[in-house]
């Protein structure tokens, strides 16, 4: 089922490797504009220039260490990165020149590719705040290169107040579009899920009805898909299949498991419903029920597109009567050619342990 914290959780680490690219960008474009300045292609002062290339040097690059070197995916850092960017634009307007007010802007367009409320209402703060107060002190520094106001009071009435009011205009445009945006994705998450949701409704219908054919209670769907996902939790908590046994694995294996037995519809009911012993001719009917099983699940699961789901039904409908030893049915298939899922199923699985030199069987 789609989730909304799944989806921003998904974006919010996609937003973190963006806006790490975008810094470190921004990096290597000051970097040539520093050294135009040292070549005299600018006239701002070396000294100024260079506190300025240092101190943004760190704030730049911070989000490329923190996203690719130490691979945090923690929620502060989207803060972190808006900070950042907000002493960045700030550290602009204290040392540099006026004319760079479009990067005032920097922070507040980063912080809505988070689809936070509450992350861009901290991006308006610093951002308008921070550039108003930097301009104030600009002045009294005397560090800018421009010299368009003589007294703080002409600074403020036309260089304060109007700046403030445009990148405020522009948050507020952004937080609009970052509101709609996030609107838009959760009727698109509200849509999936009830597709999803029939989606489960018809796999569980047909397991009750081959279940109902079969003769077998109500609880076999609910223990077969108990036993499923103990079993390949408990395999990842051991360490094993790591790389396959992702958490959208299980859970497609769970959906898959009730349809292990679809087949059986295919068999006939003076069969499936004997009370003794079958005869040879009786049991190759019986284990038919594993090909026309897959083959079910091929014709009615094939074309839904979710790939995985529909290649691990199949699996789990065909190969979950193979054994270890190659003794199974329909193929005869062994150890390892038989897929995991399959394997899980049959509830015989063996692992070899990476802490010693033997082998564990997950029997149900």
């Amino acid at each position: 089922m789609l989730e909304e914290n799944t989806i921003l959780r998904e974006n919010e680490k996609q937003a973190n490797k963006i806006v790490a690219k975008v810094m470190g960008t921004t990096f290597l474009i000051f970097s040539l504009i520093y050294i135009l300045n040292l070549w005299g292609i600018f006239v701002i002062d070396a000294k100024i220039m260079t506190l300025a290339y240092v101190c943004s040097s760190c704030l730049l690059l911070m989000p490329m260490v923190l996203t690719y070197l130490l691979k945090l995916e923690k929620e502060y850092i989207k803060y972190l990165n808006v900070i950042n960017a907000a002493l960045f634009v700030i550290l602009l307007s204290i040392t540099l020149t006026y004319h760079v007010v479009v990067l005032y802007v920097y922070p507040i367009a980063i912080a809505s590719l988070y689809f936070s409320k509450r992350l861009n209402n901290v991006a308006i703060v610093l951002t308008v705040s921070g550039v108003s107060v930097g301009q104030i002190l600009a002045f009294y520094m005397d560090t800018l290169q421009d010299d368009n106001f003589v007294v703080l009071y002409d600074t403020i009435l036309w260089g304060v107040i109007p700046r403030a009011m445009v990148l405020t205009a522009v948050a507020v445009i952004f937080k609009m579009l970052c509101t709609r945006t996030v609107t838009l994705l959760m009727d698109f998450t509200k849509a999936a899920d009830e597709v999803a949701h029939y989606h489960d409704e018809m796999i569980m219908g047909f397991a009750t009805l081959v279940e109902n054919k079969d003769g077998s209670t109500g609880g076999h769907i609910k223990r077969t898909t108990t036993y499923v996902k103990l079993l390949a939790e408990e395999l990842r908590n051991r360490g094993h299949y790591k790389e396959i046994l992702t958490e959208e694995y299980v859970r497609d294996l769970c959906m898959a498991a009730p349809m292990h037995d679809i087949g059986k519809i295919s068999v006939p009911d003076v069969i499936l419903q004997k009370p003794g012993k079958l005869t040879a001719e009786e049991f190759e009917q019986m284990k038919q029920h594993t090909v026309n099983g897959g083959k079910i699940v091929q014709e009615t699961f094939g074309h839904l597109g979710n790939e995985q789901y529909a290649q691990m039904a199949y699996q789990v409908a065909r190969y979950h009567h193979e054994k270890w030893n190659g003794k199974g049915y329909p193929e005869g298939l062994k150890r390892k050619d038989i897929p995991l899922c399959a394997r899980i199923m049959a509830k015989k699985i063996k692992c070899k342990s990476a802490k010693a030199n033997r082998y564990y069987s997950y029997d149900s």
